[in-house]
């Protein structure tokens, strides 16, 4: 029975540990959205004019928000794309791998078991 008990009191720290796995290189995270955009030039008999084209582009740039009211815009060269959404990605996968860590460790702590070993 006691290998039960010692099991459950671990449960929650292998739980974490299992989390922690999951994380991907944290040299390689952005935090923001990746978008998509078209422009229209303003020329006279340019395709961009025509109704119902979707104007010049596509072009990417990544859009952070860094203070109250302030967004940065980061242009993103097309060989680029790819590799900026998974950084986006992964930097979504920390925020959720976090937040259930801490889930975890709230558990242990009303557990009374966050401080010890095991």
């Amino acid at each position: 029975m006691p290998r039960k008990n010692s099991s459950r009191r671990s449960g929650g720290k292998q739980a974490r540990e299992r989390l922690l796995a999951r994380l991907p290189d944290l040299r390689e995270i952005l935090r923001g959205s990746l978008v998509t955009r078209y422009r229209r030039c303003g020329r006279e008999g340019c395709h961009c004019a025509v109704e119902g084209d979707p104007g010049h582009g596509p072009a990417y740039y990544l859009m952070v928000t860094v203070g109250a009211g302030k967004t940065l815009q980061i242009y993103v060269p097309k060989e680029h794309k790819a590799e900026v959404e998974s950084w986006v990605k992964n930097f979504q996968r920390v925020r959720q791998t976090l937040e259930g860590i801490s889930t975890v460790n709230r558990d242990l702590l009303k557990e009374g078991k966050l401080f010890t070993r095991g």
